[in-house]
């Protein structure tokens, strides 16, 4: 992506920080051309180029915080830091929806918190001592109440009361459908790379029970297609 709309979209997401109190949240999903992101037993390395992840990590260099649930943890073990190909950028505070604690201890987003900080959300059903390993690893724990999962409006609220005026959504399909269901998605970037994958199994960019009916679909404006050799790249915003 151009450096002028990375710095576009940094001056939006602080006057719409400054606006609403609030952190300006992008999606960012990569699929298949068919609409997968993984196939069915969870494989994923690599939907799209080396090019289009390039930019992905100039996504996170520029935003404040990167956000994703206890189930891309578990099954990917992220570091979600930013490596550019010519050296430095900035690292973004790791964000986790993690209802009951379940992040590993030796897992990169908690072994590493001097590289980078990470901040888990969680509800009050989280067991203490859990808590407490964790904040002795340098990990900040939230707790959002006692409803069975994370609120995301009281964690979205937390981050702009925290510093945080900008999110990257790099969730799987249950968090990305949480969010954007509480409305509190403004941009969405998607990366499709021309593969065929099949298989009703397969997983898809954004889950969750859905919208039933199509009228109710969330449409995007100010749209723009991009291109990275052989990957196209969807942008646009949510009114």
């Amino acid at each position: 992506m151009l450096k002028y709309e990375h710095e576009h979209t940094k001056q939006m997401a602080l006057g719409y920080h400054k606006r609403t109190g609030f952190p300006f949240v992008t999606l960012k999903t990569a699929m298949t051309l068919d609409g997968k992101i993984a196939t069915s037993t969870g494989d994923s390395k690599w939907v799209t180029n080396e090019l289009s992840r390039e930019n992905v990590h100039y996504m996170r260099h520029w935003n404040d915080g990167i956000m994703v649930g206890i189930g891309t943890v578990l099954k990917d073990r992220p570091s979600l830091t930013t490596r550019l190909s010519e050296g430095g950028g900035k690292n973004p505070t790791r964000i986790v929806a993690d209802s009951l604690l379940r992040i590993p201890l030796d897992t990169p987003l908690v072994t590493t918190t001097e590289e980078a900080p990470t901040w888990v959300f969680c509800t009050d059903a989280a067991a203490p001592e859990k808590e407490k390993q964790l904040v002795e690893h340098g990990v900040k724990v939230i707790r959002t109440g006692s409803g069975p999962h994370v609120d995301l409006v009281k964690a979205m609220k937390y981050l702009g009361e925290n510093g945080i005026t900008s999110v990257l959504l790099e969730g799987g399909g249950q968090l990305n459908w949480s969010v954007l269901e509480a409305s509190l998605i403004q941009k969405v970037v998607t990366f499709i790379a021309p593969k065929l994958l099949g298989g009703k199994e397969s997983i898809t960019p954004i889950s969750g029970q859905g919208f039933e009916r199509m009228g109710l679909a969330v449409p995007l404006k100010d749209v723009t297609v991009q291109r990275f050799r052989e990957d196209i790249c969807i942008t646009g915003y949510l009114s």
